[in-house]
C-alpha cells in the first residue's frame, strides 16, 4: 500500500513538471497533509484559494504537488523526500507530523517551509520562538493552539456534575501529547480529574475509547489526527456510556459529538496562504513571526445530545455559532 501511494505521488510530480513545462517556469508548491480530513482538506482549499486570489492561478503561476501520508510518518518523511528531489520552491506542510517531517528533510535547505494546523510548533520543534523564527531554518506558519481550559469550562458549563473527562489520545502526535499534558495541569484547579486513555494507531481508538466506559463523565478528545481518523468508535462509546462529548474540531459535528469547538479551518488555510504568498514576493521566514489563529467557535450538535438525553444549558445555545439538527447545520446570523 505505502508503496502503491509513493508510486501515485511520484506520478502527480512527474504529470504537473509537464504541465509545467507547457507553461513556462510555474512555482512548484508541494503540500502535504497528515490524513485525509474534512479540517485538513479545508486548510488545504484555503491555502490555494488565498494564493488564487492573489493572482497565483493554478497551472499557470503556480503548480501544486499535492500528496497525503494516510497516517503513516515514514510514508510523509518520503512524500517529503520527493519534494525535495523534485526541487520545489516551497512547501506547506499541514498538520503537526508532516511539519515535523518536512522539517526533517529540509533542514538545511534554502527551501521555505509553511506549517499549517500545528497546535504548538515549539514544543513540536519545529521552531525556536514564534516571535522569532529563524533559529531552526527556513520554517514558519500557522498555529491552531486551542484552548484546553476554555473547553473544560466548556464542558462543566454542559454539565455541572462533570467530575471525571476522559480523554482519548496517541501520545505519538506532539500537538495531541500536548494539549492533554495542559488539560491534567489546569484539571484539577477546576475541580475536575483527566483519564487518560491512549491510542498509538487509529486501530486502536475504538479499544482506548472503551475503556473509557464507567470511569468518566464525559469525552473530551483536542486537535488529534489519530482519534479523529476514528471519530465513530468515540462516538459510540459516548452514545453507550449515556455522557457529552466535546471534539476540538467543528468539521467534526456532524459524525456525532455532543459539541465541538474551534477554528475555521478554511479560514485557517486562507491565513496560511497569505503567509505563503509575503514568502513568495520576498519575505524571508525569519522574518514573519508564527501566526496564531484566533476566533473560537462552539457548535451543537442536538440530534447526539437528544441520544444521551442531554438538554443544552440556554447559555451554551447562546454561544452557539452553528447548531446540527436533523441532519442539517442550522447557522447563526451573523450581526455587525
Amino acid at each position: 500500500m505505502k508503496r502503491n501511494l509513493l508510486i501515485l505521488v511520484t506520478s502527480v510530480i512527474v504529470l504537473a513538471m509537464g504541465v509545467g513545462l507547457t507553461y513556462g517556469d510555474p512555482i512548484k508548491i508541494g503540500i502535504c497533509q497528515i490524513v485525509e480530513h474534512p479540517a485538513l482538506d479545508a486548510v488545504r482549499q484555503g491555502v490555494i484559494d488565498s494564493l488564487s486570489e492573489a493572482g497565483y492561478r493554478d497551472g499557470t503561476e503556480v503548480i501544486y504537488l499535492i500528496a497525503n501520508a494516510q497516517g503513516d510518518m515514514g510514508t510523509a518523511l518520503s512524500i517529503a523526500q520527493n519534494f525535495k528531489a523534485q526541487n520545489v520552491d516551497l512547501v506547506v506542510a499541514i498538520a503537526t507530523p508532516t511539519a515535523q517531517a518536512t522539517v526533517e528533510v529540509f533542514m538545511g535547505s534554502t527551501t521555505p517551509v509553511i506549517f499549517s494546523a500545528v497546535t504548538d510548533p515549539i514544543a513540536a520543534g519545529l521552531v525556536l520562538s514564534a516571535d522569532d523564527p529563524s533559529g531552526n531554518g527556513n520554517v514558519t506558519g500557522v498555529s491552531d493552539l486551542i484552548d484546553v481550559v476554555a473547553d473544560l469550562a466548556l464542558l462543566k458549563e454542559l454539565l455541572p456534575t462533570i467530575k471525571r473527562v476522559g480523554m482519548v489520545y496517541n501520545p505519538g502526535e506532539a500537538n495531541s501529547d500536548r494539549l492533554t499534558e495542559i488539560a491534567v495541569a489546569k484539571a484539577s484547579e477546576m475541580g475536575l480529574s483527566i483519564v487518560k486513555a491512549m491510542a498509538d494507531s487509529t486501530a486502536n481508538v475504538s479499544i482506548a475509547a472503551q475503556s473509557l466506559i464507567g470511569r468518566v463523565d464525559a469525552i473530551y478528545v483536542t486537535t488529534d489526527n489519530t482519534v479523529v481518523s476514528a471519530i465513530d468508535a468515540v462516538v459510540a462509546v459516548a452514545e453507550e456510556a449515556g455522557i457529552p462529548y466535546l471534539q476540538a474540531d467543528p468539521t467534526s459535528l456532524k459524525f456525532g459529538p455532543t459539541i465541538a469547538t474551534g477554528f475555521d479551518y478554511y479560514q485557517q488555510g486562507i491565513l496560511t496562504g497569505d503567509l505563503v504568498a509575503k514568502i513568495l514576493a520576498g519575505k524571508q521566514p525569519s522574518e514573519v513571526p508564527v501566526t496564531y489563529q484566533s476566533g473560537v467557535q462552539v457548535h451543537l450538535n442536538l440530534d447526539a445530545a437528544e441520544k444521551i438525553d442531554l438538554t443544552f444549558p440556554q447559555a451554551v445555545i447562546d454561544k452557539a455559532a452553528s447548531i446540527f439538527y436533523g441532519g442539517v447545520v442550522w447557522e447563526r446570523e451573523k450581526t455587525e
